[in-house]
């Protein structure tokens, strides 16, 4: 995994400037940034917080650690949530493909239900068997095995399972 020091540097880099044109814009030393980029010395939120807008990135950017390479999630270690008809899986969690998504994977037997609620952002389903109704801001939709359907998930939105069912679930949090 490349460190913060790193990123800042091939960063700095990628703008073609010097440490000192770098340090100048930032608000520092060239000492001061020559051992953050060394990862000799940690910047402060303040410090980091000028280093993003002169980079034009969040603050996240850098501290983020996006997996590399091909990762693997084993069934046995996916995140679970169980009741006695239904079960969702976590099968790609937030920080794999974006901080903001997720994937889960949803089962669940006849009658099962998800009460009325709101998330915090977008979702996309796609049924892959069985049927269910989604009540969606007071207006029930019928689905069944491959149909898909996406939403704003801040509006009140629940399940009822008209058979048993299987779907993947992408969630956007916003």
């Amino acid at each position: 995994m490349e460190t913060l020091g790193e990123k800042i540097r091939a960063e700095r880099k990628a703008l073609g400037l010097s440490i000192r044109e770098f340090a100048r814009l930032v608000g520092t030393s060239n000492a001061t940034l020559q051992r953050i980029e060394t990862n000799a010395k940690s910047p402060s939120i303040a410090l980091l917080q000028e280093i993003s807008e002169v980079c034009r990135k969040p603050i996240d950017a850098f501290i983020h650690q996006a997996p590399k390479g091909f990762v693997r999630f084993d069934r046995e270690k996916q995140k679970r949530v169980i009741t006695k008809l239904s079960e969702i899986r976590i099968i790609c969690p937030y920080g794999v493909i974006s901080r903001d998504i997720v994937v889960n994977y949803f089962s669940g037997k006849l009658g099962a239900q998800v009460e009325p609620h709101q998330d915090e952002g977008y979702e996309w389903v796609f049924v892959f068997s069985g049927s269910c109704i989604v009540e969606y801001d007071g207006v029930e939709h019928t689905f069944e095995g491959g149909d898909a359907f996406f939403y704003d998930a801040r509006k009140t939105h629940s399940y009822k399972l008209l058979s048993d069912f299987e779907s993947i679930r992408i969630s956007i949090r916003i």
